[in-house]
């Protein structure tokens, strides 16, 4: 058995080809994402760094000359973690603040947990959403019922599912007013529970920072911009300016519009890695962790169509071919080793290449599982599944938004239409 010539030169080209991508990617996550700006080293330079030791509500500042902050936090069907967020919300250092809940119709315990915490903290307030209006998708309803019903004159929007340290608000709050910023937001640590999570989210980690790295979000020069979810603090006045979520009430992925409408008006945007300060759950069910991957393609696959299944190429050509062509030429050294004899310096390189491309990946997702959940393990290995889920997820979101099919999310389906770039 031999292989033709052209097969083996067109096989080494794309090994690589693949191995040249994957080293300016290991690169470039590595270097964008070691000059991210850390929350904890900012406040430290600016000396507003507070010992968490202290006890909960003995803040160091006068509480009538602190603004008042109104925590806005969404829920639907949160009752296993709607309890951790509010207690560390109401064990903040940072007294003045009012925490309104809205319930965006629960049909679990949500709203029963939440009337115990009111109970016990009159900060605390239940307030329901009420029917979604034609046209809203997606969280943008309860978060503009939540800005309507608050009195702050600094908003924090936070998830349901997240938790913050007790100093999270005060430092942050701080800060923002230190420096001047309009709009502050910071990435939590992210709790992974299963294999579906722990696949896929080194790759949503590393897509994010590798099309949208902090320093460019952060550069009032640059137009690339986008918020985490799980905290975004704004002040009242530039929320009312840029419209708040009512501008945004057709975009599933609220946050990144938010984000960019504030940037886009000219707004100071500041966002930070926030390891210790804020954490938050992710999805661990394969059909949830789809859901989500489709939700958060959305915002790009919205303006590309269905030139976005490029990407799907590229990703597929950037991490599995190498690992198929390892495969199979292991396989084929097992069972013709004869083949090996017959152009065996590209053999050689086709492998050696392929070889360094699967070494580069695990490296980069191990990275990325370190720098995302803390920790590693053996979920690196499982970078194939993860890899082939993040391609699929690429092609049927950009098949479903260019055929105006529904994305589902949190049970419900939503539209996203197609727009024209600009």
């Amino acid at each position: 058995m031999t292989l033709p010539i052209i097969l083996l030169i067109a096989l080494t080209t794309f090994s690589l080809l693949s191995l040249l991508g994957n080293i300016f990617i290991f690169l470039r996550l590595f270097s964008t994402e070691s000059r991210a700006p850390r929350l904890s080293l900012s406040l430290s330079r600016l000396g507003l760094k507070i010992d968490e030791s202290q006890s909960v509500g003995n803040t160091r500042f006068d509480a009538h000359v602190l603004p008042l902050v109104s925590v806005i936090v969404s829920a639907k069907n949160e009752e296993e973690k709607i309890e951790r967020c509010l207690d560390s919300l109401i064990r903040q250092t940072y007294s003045n603040l009012e925490i309104v809940v809205i319930d965006d119709s629960s049909t679990d315990r949500t709203c029963e947990i939440v009337r115990e915490f009111e109970k016990k903290d009159r900060r605390v307030r239940l307030v329901h959403a009420g029917p979604k209006p034609e046209g809203w998708v997606g969280k943008s309803w309860p978060c503009w019922r939540g800005f309507e019903e608050s009195r702050g004159e600094i908003l924090l929007f936070v998830d349901a599912d997240s938790a913050f340290s007790k100093i999270t608000l005060e430092s942050c709050v701080k800060y923002m007013l230190a420096q001047k910023y309009d709009v502050l937001s910071i990435s939590p640590r992210v709790s992974l529970d299963g294999v579906w999570s722990h696949s896929i989210m080194p790759f949503l980690s590393g897509a994010i920072n590798l099309f949208y790295p902090m320093e460019k979000v952060n550069d009032p020069a640059s137009k690339r911009a986008y918020v985490f979810g799980a905290f975004i603090l704004i002040r009242r006045v530039v929320y009312e300016a840029i419209g708040g979520h009512k501008r945004v009430r057709d975009r599933i992925v609220e946050d990144a519009a938010i984000g960019e409408n504030a940037k886009s008006m000219g707004y100071r945007l500041r966002v930070e890695v926030g390891d210790g300060f804020a954490t938050t759950d992710w999805e661990h069910e394969l059909g949830s962790v789809f859901y989500g991957l489709e939700r958060v393609m959305s915002h790009s696959v919205r303006s590309y169509g269905l030139l976005s299944s490029l990407q799907g190429l590229l990703f597929f050509f950037i991490g599995l071919y190498p690992l198929l062509i390892f495969l199979w030429e292991i396989s084929l050294w097992a069972t013709s080793p004869a083949v090996f004899s017959f152009s065996s310096n590209l053999i050689l390189l086709d492998f050696v290449a392929s070889v360094f491309c699967v070494a580069l990946i695990l490296a980069t997702v191990a990275h990325e599982m370190k720098l995302v959940a803390g920790k590693i393990g053996p979920y690196p290995l499982l970078y194939p599944l993860g890899c082939s889920l993040f391609i699929l997820a690429i092609f049927s979101t950009s098949i479903k938004i260019s055929s105006r099919r529904g994305l589902k999310w949190k049970g419900v389906e939503y539209k996203q239409l197609q727009v024209a770039r600009k």
